[in-house]
């Protein structure tokens, strides 16, 4: 046993080979660099990031930023513009809001090519925050495919499955949510700053209502200030099914509380129940994190954390700096970027999709035409055998 667990201290130290991806000044340029802190590539834009960007497998990049036109002035992290570019730079898609929503802080890729965002509405100066499901349409338009709004989902205070309809927090930015994420379970995650809670929600199934939420239970009658375990957090996602931790939810808890001094950030990990069970009357567990990281860090808005396929954990502290840690906390990796840097990620070099490499063996040759022809024939299609992204596999 104990051989075995010098031999996971020793995996876990290393650091994660892979590329990250951030924004920074100047002009509001994404990077994609490898561990050496060498460019692999750029992409420039005309508009503030509001989040992070996203890579996609196919080496495309997704970018979400601030519209020139806001639907809703005063808007925090406002957004509104999202812009898809091929890995030259080159714009695929250029799509600026112009329904009744505004959208802010976070986006979320999704594998069949939508895009959820955060977004806002007013009801006659009452702002619940939405989630949209945007489908990209030609270069400039898109259509909504689907919509999940809070003020469908409201109820009394002790209903810990709905958001308390007299929650006395501000009407023009009642939830504040600050980050957005999918599991692989056909669930949404998200988090709230002013309620300083996250939430777990089903994308396009059932009745809509919170299947899950962690953090602050006095927001639905089950607890009082004393039982807080977040504050003002950001980043929530949870762990990949095949790393370390895997179904387990991580984010970056600020410890920002206005009109308060400036106190240390962390990061957590914890399990949620299983089923989500939770017993009548009782807030929702778990009582105690499964892993926290402190050292002297701290950011009052945005940040992040990931945790990577070898076990580290890949942090954002909202300002530029940028670290990677293992699971015994020992940051084995840093890098800084600029004050714009509010949230980056770390890709795994095989993350990237090499196309007409239809055999995944990491090069294109005959074999792979081979296989392109018989997917040809099968009437099949695969993305790697698609040289020319024209949706058509053909020789």
């Amino acid at each position: 046993m104990r051989l075995v667990l010098l031999l996971i201290s020793s995996l876990f130290a290393d650091v994660f080979d892979g590329y990250t991806l951030y924004t920074s000044e100047p002009n509001f340029t994404t990077y994609l660099i490898d561990n050496d802190l060498n460019v692999v590539n750029e992409w420039y834009a005309d508009c503030q990031v509001a989040s992070m960007a996203y890579l996609q497998p196919d080496s495309t990049l997704i970018y979400p930023c601030k519209q020139d036109n806001p639907i809703m002035e005063s808007t925090a992290a406002s957004g509104g513009r999202i812009i898809h570019y091929d890995w030259d730079g080159t714009i695929l898609w250029d799509w600026q809001c112009d329904w009744e929503y505004q959208l802010h802080h976070d986006i979320q890729p999704t594998i069949g090519g939508t895009i959820l965002a955060i977004a806002k509405e007013d009801i006659d100066g009452f702002m619940p925050d939405v989630i949209l499901e945007i489908e990209p349409d030609g270069m400039y338009e898109a259509n909504l495919v689907w919509i999940w709004k809070v003020s469908d989902h409201m109820g009394e205070l002790d209903n810990p499955h709905t958001f308390y309809e007299n929650a006395d927090y501000h009407l023009n930015d009642w939830n504040h949510f600050n980050a957005v994420s999918l599991n692989q379970f056909g669930e949404i995650l998200l988090s709230s700053r002013n309620w300083c809670e996250i939430y777990v929600i089903a994308w396009d199934w059932g009745d809509g209502d919170i299947l899950y939420r962690w953090g602050n239970p006095e927001n639905y009658g089950r607890g009082d200030d004393s039982d807080r375990m977040l504050e003002a957090q950001h980043g929530v996602n949870e762990i990949p099914i095949g790393y370390p931790g895997e179904e387990n939810i991580i984010l970056f808890n600020n410890n920002s509380r206005v009109g308060e001094g400036s106190d240390t950030s962390e990061v957590i990990e914890f399990r949620p129940p299983d089923d989500y069970y939770i017993e009548d009357g009782e807030a929702w567990g778990p009582t105690e994190p499964v892993w926290t990281f402190r050292d002297n860090f701290y950011a009052p808005k945005q940040s992040g954390a990931f945790r990577l396929p070898n076990g580290n954990t890949f942090v954002t502290v909202a300002g530029g700096d940028m670290f990677e840690v293992t699971y015994d906390k020992e940051i084995v990796w840093e890098h800084t970027g600029s004050s714009n840097t509010f949230r980056a990620q770390k890709y795994g070099l095989d993350y990237l999709t090499l196309l007409g490499d239809v055999n995944h063996d990491g090069v294109v040759n005959i074999l792979d035409i081979v296989l392109v022809v018989g997917y040809v024939l099968d009437m099949s299609y695969i993305i790697e055998g698609d040289i020319n992204e024209d949706g058509v596999l053909n020789i």
